[in-house]
């Protein structure tokens, strides 16, 4: 890479013995040097920004694979964030959902309870009756099989003598 700082010298201007300081500049533009043209200079420039921008188009690639993986990290931890706030999303309206039902369910029993209250208020002083724990109540077949199956049980240990005679048949 050419520079332009006293002392420098050039590939072609290098050819003579003069020092630096007395060599006369030619101008690089065949405008400013009447017509004549240089082949040297021509080829120096051109070496000259060829070497500035395969430079340039290497720090541009470099600046786009650094642009890219940022874009990347910030696409990640962008989609991360995303999830994460879609599961505290959607166990908050898990939660809502239950307390929700909760208090639903407490406002029927509460509902049930007044209503109860209500209807035992309302009942003739004769007719309530406190409900106490009742067994569950048998089907009419069954509770005649189990008295028929008590009253033969209670059959067979008296003694032959002492049998009532019952007579199933009317």
């Amino acid at each position: 890479m050419l520079t332009r700082r006293p002392g420098a010298r050039s590939a072609v201007a290098g050819l003579g013995a003069e020092s630096p300081d007395t060599q006369v500049k030619a101008p690089v533009s065949p405008r400013l040097s009447g017509g004549r043209h240089r082949p040297g200079a021509y080829l120096d420039m051109k070496i000259h920004f060829e070497k500035n921008l395969e430079e340039e188009r290497q720090i541009l690639l470099q600046q786009q694979k650094i642009c890219r993986n940022r874009a990347r990290k910030y696409f990640v931890e962008s989609n991360r964030r995303k999830k994460a706030f879609e599961e505290k999303r959607k166990e908050q309206e898990e939660r809502e959902h239950q307390i929700r039902e909760q208090i639903l369910q407490q406002r029927k029993q509460k509902v049930e309870e007044v209503t109860e209250k209500f209807q035992r208020a309302h009942i003739p002083f004769s007719q309530r009756r406190r409900t106490v724990l009742q067994r569950p109540v048998l089907p009419l077949e069954d509770a005649l099989k189990q008295i028929q199956e008590s009253n033969l049980k209670s059959e067979v240990n008296l003694p032959s003598s002492h049998r009532p005679i019952i007579n199933w048949r009317w």
